[in-house]
């Protein structure tokens, strides 16, 4: 919970600084770059392993970020230093949350039994988007377990209408009798 928080926190100032210069939606993309260079398991263990040096994590950092928006370079070189680069990921999460509040965007968890064509998702993320008043932002997942249907997750609100959770209602009330 206190990654989490510390998380948001860096997005939020890093996010201050990208709304003073209009630059928000560019700088998402900067993080998911940074994000995907530092990915690589190997350069992971490397960062993670306390017997190097905070300056030879510092200069692998500034090596793989060269090219990249200064100031968010910055960013990730001072996680390094704290020895929480491992909390880029939720850092580049809450930043975009914070630009899909600022759009004026939702984002939509859907998970399916199987895979939906792109065709369904825009009619799927239209509907959202009529009935919540907001864009819609799908994120879609399989999971064969649901059996069929679709279970929808909106913030706090979940709507599911998934075979499996239809059939267990129906076993319930089957055996209250």
């Amino acid at each position: 919970m206190a990654k989490a928080a510390t998380a948001k926190r860096y997005a939020q100032a890093l996010f201050a600084i990208a709304k003073e210069k209009d630059v928000t939606e560019a700088w998402l993309s900067e993080l998911s770059q940074a994000r995907e260079a530092l990915a690589d398991p190997t350069v992971r263990a490397y960062l993670d392993t306390p017997r190097v040096g905070t300056g030879q994590k510092l200069g692998i950092v500034t090596q793989l970020l060269e090219g990249r928006e200064p100031m968010v370079a910055s960013m990730v070189g001072l996680l390094t230093e704290r020895h929480a680069v491992a909390s880029l990921d939720a850092v580049t999460e809450a930043y975009g949350e914070l630009l899909n509040q600022q759009l004026g965007r939702v984002r939509a968890q859907v998970t399916t039994a199987t895979e939906i064509s792109s065709e369904q998702q825009q009619k799927l993320s239209s509907a959202l988007g009529t009935s919540l008043g907001k864009e819609i932002v799908l994120e879609t997942q399989e999971d064969s377990e649901i059996i069929g249907g679709i279970i929808v997750r909106v913030g706090d609100q979940i709507i599911d209408g998934s075979v499996r959770t239809k059939l267990a209602g129906m076993k319930q009330r089957l055996q209250r009798g």
